[in-house]
């Protein structure tokens, strides 16, 4: 198979699963979490945890790029979760998937303000590690989007041969 093929079918494949009540509704919830957690890790790094000050800080193209990334690694954060469970519930594999997971964690440490310091890199002694980048962390949460882009075309293209996804979804309900 092409490149081209290959994405067309692991498009097929995540519509086909997102498609199924309940892979759709874990993809959404975890959105959702993760979406809050992430807001919360922004403007924790702010005093008095506002988006105002947030936002005459940082300035408003940066907190809005901001909190749409961080939109875009929540949804696909959590279609990659949906993918996850559903691949070890009806695919007997072994195989472990940690490479999104990375992707999530990664992205999760360019979130917060550059002045202050993300709240990630607060924890691990770096408080003011997003100002040494040239885009003061926006990098790393495109670096985590890239990483959860590709889990999903693998882990995707891991079933395409596997099963018919149909056939196992209706036999699930």
């Amino acid at each position: 198979m092409t490149f081209k093929k290959d994405i067309k079918q692991s498009w097929r494949t995540l519509i086909e699963i997102l498609s199924h009540k309940r892979f759709f509704i874990i993809a959404g919830i975890t959105a959702l979490i993760l979406f809050g957690i992430l807001y919360y890790f922004m403007v924790s790094t702010v005093a008095n945890n506002s988006l105002n000050i947030a936002l005459m800080m940082s300035g408003v193209n940066f907190i809005y790029l901001t909190i749409l990334l961080i939109i875009a690694m929540s949804i696909l954060f959590g279609i990659y979760l949906s993918l996850v469970v559903f691949k070890f519930s009806f695919i007997n594999t072994r195989k472990g998937g940690l490479f999104g997971f990375f992707g999530g964690i990664i992205g999760a440490f360019g979130v917060g303000c550059p002045t202050c310091g993300a709240f990630l890199f607060g924890l691990i002694g770096a408080p003011l590690a997003l100002m040494y980048f040239p885009f003061k962390g926006l990098e790393i949460q495109i670096l985590g989007i890239l990483l959860l882009i590709i889990s999903i075309f693998f882990i995707t293209k891991s079933m395409n041969g596997n099963c018919r996804i149909n056939k196992k979804l209706k036999t699930s309900k």
